[in-house]
């Protein structure tokens, strides 16, 4: 066997997982909007008494909603989130090389599941610059513990635990289908994670269909379903120093070393993949590791691009909502969110 090989792969793999459960707590960012219901719509003494002390800026056009019925939520949101997720990851064209070398494609590492739970708290800032149309800004900090699994030459699974942030921005537009509504939203983020060298940047498209109901006072209550997908920069290249994945100089990894060449998973490499794991146990073999560079360059998806969605909302006035959102079928994730609403 050649483990000082198979624990580059793994590493550079846990460090990709991550990337990935980092962009899913991005999807903590989206905008609950409702649209009209015209069992909503405010009555003509409710429009008096609002438009008679309304001096808003925003949303544009907000005066002629008012004026129509509409009963539109305060301005600017300030929200804070939590959410836990976790995800299934497809790892595919993994290449490597030493010093100035172009990376080869090496088949004999075989990756089975590949999973990244995340627990993450982030702060968004929202504004309704139209009465259909919002946008904001988020940002976060990640805590991620990633499983990796390996399959070829040698069978073993390992667990990586680190932190990253994370900010981005977004817009959600909703419409009213008669006594429903219907929201799109749209976020990309840029993570930073602990032990990558480069940002991740990541997409998020959502769609809700729901409904919200009166209940009294200014108290509302709104249920949706929904589905997400999220959409990443596919292509990872870098380098990491062999001492970051060995421990010990050259001569503490002979002795695993010796017989390589003898090993069935060896003797089935086309030439180019013989030539890539002959550079590296030559470098290993008597020269300090920390000299030694290994370049890897692999594809990232994820397993389940999609997935469903089943949320609630609720107003306990003007200036508070709190809202719940579960995901499944795919990425699994909850959200829990505490919002507030100010007039501007």
């Amino acid at each position: 066997m050649f483990p000082p090989l198979v624990r580059a792969h793994q590493r550079i793999v846990r460090l990709v997982a991550a990337a990935f459960a980092l962009a899913a707590a991005t999807s903590a960012s989206a905008t609950t909007a409702s649209a009209q219901n015209p069992d909503l719509a405010l009555s003509q003494a409710e429009r008096d008494s609002i438009l008679a002390h309304y001096k808003n800026r925003f949303p544009i056009w907000g005066r002629k909603a008012i004026e129509r019925g509409f009963d539109l939520p305060r301005p600017f949101g300030i929200s804070l989130n939590g959410v836990y997720a976790t995800q299934n990851i497809d790892i595919t064209s993994l290449g490597l090389s030493t010093g100035s070398d172009p990376t080869v494609p090496v088949e004999f590492i075989k990756f089975g599941e590949v999973t990244a739970p995340i627990f993450t708290p982030n702060a968004r800032l929202d504004l309704w610059v139209l009465p259909f149309l919002n946008v904001y800004t988020f940002g976060g900090k990640a805590w991620i513990s990633t499983d990796v699994n390996l399959t070829d030459p040698v069978a073993f699974g390992t667990k990586v635990d680190q932190t990253g942030v994370y900010g981005g921005v977004g817009v959600t537009g909703t419409m009213g289908i008669k006594h429903n509504w219907l929201a799109f939203d749209v976020n990309w983020a840029w993570t930073d994670a602990e032990k990558l060298s480069e940002l991740v940047n990541t997409r998020i498209f959502g769609i809700r269909y729901g409904r919200a109901q009166k209940l009294s006072g200014t108290q509302r209550l709104a249920l949706w379903i929904g589905a997400m997908k999220q959409t990443l920069n596919s292509t990872t290249n870098g380098s990491i120093n062999l001492d970051e994945v060995i421990s010990g100089g050259g001569g503490g990894s002979g002795s695993a070393l010796e017989d390589y060449k003898d090993s069935a998973w060896y003797q089935a490499l086309p030439p180019a993949q013989k030539k890539v794991v002959d550079q590296i146990v030559d470098r290993i073999l008597g020269i300090d590791p920390s000299n030694v560079t290994i370049n890897y360059s692999l594809d990232k998806a994820t397993k389940d691009p999609w997935n469903m969605l089943l949320g609630a909302s609720y107003d306990w006035s003007k200036s508070w909502q709190g809202r719940i959102e579960s995901g499944f079928i795919g990425r699994k994730q909850v959200l829990v969110q505490i919002n507030y609403r100010l007039n501007w």
